[in-house]
């Protein structure tokens, strides 16, 4: 399976909630050179997991402009204070289900804590994951310890891979 984890794009300070807040031009502008950068690559996915969070649906609106998915849905516990290690089995029943490609799209501390996870098997931060941030990991199961980080890449430059 290949999941591609993507931090939503810039978003306002404030709002009346947390949930309510939406993107900046910066962030829209991101969102769509992260759906382009992404049609480059030829990738395409089985399905598209979005937080429930204003900034991060508008992200995937953004980004979904360029490429294909089979499937969008809204995912509760992708929020920023979600549990990576809940998460996870969702995710694997997922892959038991025949996605190959997913997209996620969903917010800090949740990215980086759950790439940390995937790819170190610890319960600590992985990579910064700033603002439209996106990180590809692969693995045979989704689980702690066994992904493989096969790039990560940020906006603006996304062509550039770390």
């Amino acid at each position: 399976m290949n999941i591609v984890i993507m931090r939503h794009g810039q978003a306002e300070a404030c709002a009346n909630s947390d949930e309510a807040r939406c993107l900046t031009e910066r962030g829209q502008i991101d969102a769509l050179a992260a759906g382009r950068a992404l049609a480059a690559l030829d990738m395409a996915f089985d399905a598209v997991w979005v937080s429930p969070f204003g900034r991060a649906q508008q992200t995937a609106d953004q980004m979904l402009q360029s490429i294909q998915v089979g499937e969008r849905e809204t995912i509760s516990a992708i929020t920023p204070e979600s549990s990576p290690h809940q998460f996870i089995t969702q995710l694997n029943n997922t892959t038991k289900a025949g996605c190959e490609n997913l997209l996620l799209v969903s917010h800090n501390p949740f990215v980086s804590s759950l790439i940390g996870l995937l790819c170190d098997g610890a319960d600590r931060y992985g990579p910064p994951m700033s603002p439209a941030s996106m990180a590809m990991l692969t693995a045979n199961d989704m689980l702690p310890g066994c992904c493989e980080l096969v790039w990560l890449r940020h906006a603006p430059l996304f062509e550039r891979v770390i």
